[in-house]
């Protein structure tokens, strides 16, 4: 399977990357629920799970405000500009961009550990006695894995930037499986401090798996620090306006945690559990596609092929629109059987339960528009503007943040949820009207007025037969659903599985035969591979 995959990479097409990227998101997201579900076992839905998910916090909005999503849109089509011309002067570049940003990096950690606890106080007002004070440390542990993880992101950009996909996405997997280390083997030796080890160790997982194809690739580390580099400056340039755009589900997190601590004790947990669940799709599909898609809108954009650019821009919007609303109606549909196959062990009960496909459910309702959003982001980001997204981004944090907290202080945690959803479709929406009113006048411009017409025409066509299937798909597993409760019992794990394996299996048949009937290309391209 490895070998097949490396085969891939040879010769590079979008469908191709995107299912190198597809299958190691999908390996990650399983580990990743394994560890979920094996936290939530040994745990349940309290305190502890509280302050572990709480500690993240700080550390990951450092990490996703700096580099993730930031530094590294900036540097990939930057990066990928300069490799067309002279690759000794990228590889300098590169070893700019990373001592800058490991040394920067690694100032603000050390900072923000030691104003680690009036930062956890603002994050968690309603935390108090011993359970602030674990926050606190945890959150001082974990601040160490951005500095390594700003080391490792370099790497995976370089390697993204060169359409080598396959290492790359083989990084968060080790992370997890440090994570569970963690869990099993340091917690019961150090406590809450075992599990903060075990996050440390899979950064350096991440990072080391990474470094032997970067270096193969011609990487070598340099000690310098040019920043009169004309192309170091542009990524600075493109990097400093982004910072204010942080992603959705970032800001989401961190209102889930200030809200979600003056609710019931494991309102954090349930949120955190219920967001990574969804995730498990988003990151196959779209995340996947998205990040497949970077480094060829970058080059087209690079070769000002704009006539190309829409064209990619709208194959990929098809194909994750024709996983995303699908998924999110059998996410929709299946919620309670997902959330009690996925965490219903040990001490997660069924209150917890019954939080978590509830709050699962309101997530669910904008998936579609999650999995667009990152690569309507990235289309902005190969042109290098990094304007467009800021601002959008800025409107939607605010939009998230004030219904976040009208809506959980009347709903709980599920509330939340919803005003993310809300905050999730108005910010896919805005970047897809201003893409595409950009891409109109540039291909006015061009003498290419028709492309826009069949962009227009041949999105509106899909995206119908799209709904169309998905509709006769949810009403079939509905129907299967309830049909199998009167031969099955839900009451063991068996049953359960049995009765929405067997519903789901019948869903997903109903979808693609009916998508193969209205003509859909993804649903024939991925039949004739099954049967071929």
């Amino acid at each position: 399977m490895l070998n097949k995959l490396k085969n891939l990479e040879l010769n590079f097409t979008v469908s191709k990357a995107a299912m190198i990227v597809g299958v190691f998101t999908l390996a990650s997201r399983l580990v990743g629920l394994l560890r979920d579900r094996l936290f939530a076992s040994h745990f349940g839905a309290g305190d502890t799970l509280d302050i572990y998910y709480a500690a993240f916090r700080i550390p990951d909005f450092v990490f996703n405000l700096l580099i993730l999503g930031t530094l590294s849109v900036a540097f990939i089509p930057v990066f990928t500009e300069q490799l067309l011309k002279d690759k000794a002067e990228a590889n300098r570049t590169a070893n700019t961009v990373l001592n800058l940003s490991f040394i920067a990096m690694s100032v603000i950690c050390l900072a923000l550990m030691f104003f680690a606890e009036p930062l956890t106080h603002l994050l968690v007002p309603g935390f108090s006695g011993q359970k602030y004070l674990d926050t606190v440390s945890l959150t001082r542990i974990f601040l160490l894995s951005p500095i390594i993880f700003t080391v490792s992101n370099l790497f995976t950009s370089v390697l993204n930037a060169q359409k080598k996909f396959l290492i790359a996405n083989l990084a968060p997997i080790m992370y997890n499986l440090g994570i569970i280390f963690g869990l099993l083997v340091l917690y019961p030796v150090w406590g809450l401090k075992g599990l903060g080890a075990g996050v440390i160790v899979g950064a350096l997982l991440h990072l080391v798996v990474q470094l032997p194809v970067a270096v193969s690739l011609g990487f070598s580390w340099q000690p310098v620090l040019d920043l009169k580099n004309a192309a170091a400056q542009k990524i600075i340039k493109l990097f400093l306006p982004r910072i204010l755009g942080v992603d959705n589900s970032q800001i989401s997190l961190l209102v889930g945690s200030i809200v979600g601590s003056i609710l019931a004790s494991g309102s954090i947990a349930v949120f955190n559990l219920a967001n990574n669940l969804q995730a498990v799709p988003l990151g196959v599909f779209a995340i996947a596609t998205a990040v497949a898609i970077f480094p060829l809108l970058s080059e087209f954009y690079a070769k000002r092929d704009v006539v190309n650019f829409t064209e990619s821009l709208r194959a990929s919007i098809t194909q994750i629109l024709f996983f995303m609303i699908p998924c999110g109606i059998l996410l929709l549909l299946f919620r309670a059987h997902v959330v009690r196959l996925a965490f219903g062990a040990g001490k997660f009960d069924w209150d917890a339960t019954i939080l978590t496909f509830n709050t699962l459910g309101m997530f669910a309702l904008s998936l579609f528009a999650q999995g667009l959003s990152p690569l309507l982001a990235r289309a902005f980001y190969a042109r290098q503007n990094t304007t467009v997204p800021v601002f959008t981004g800025l409107c939607t944090m605010a939009l998230n943040a004030i219904l976040a907290y009208l809506f959980g202080r009347q709903f709980g945690v599920a509330g939340m949820a919803a005003a993310f959803s809300i905050a999730s479709i108005f910010n896919a929406l805005v970047l897809f009207i201003i893409i595409r009113l950009r891409l109109k006048t540039e291909l006015a411009a061009a003498e290419e007025s028709a492309v826009i017409h069949n962009f227009d025409q041949n999105l509106l066509d899909s995206v119908f037969r799209i709904i169309v299937a998905s509709i006769i798909m949810g009403l079939s597993g509905y129907g299967a659903l309830y049909a199998l409760a009167h031969f099955i019992s839900t009451n063991t794990g068996i049953g359960l599985l049995l009765q929405a394996g067997l519903a789901g299996c019948f869903a997903i048949a109903m979808f693609f035969i009916t998508a193969d009937y209205l003509k859909i290309p993804q649903a024939r391209k991925i039949i004739k591979t099954i049967f071929a």
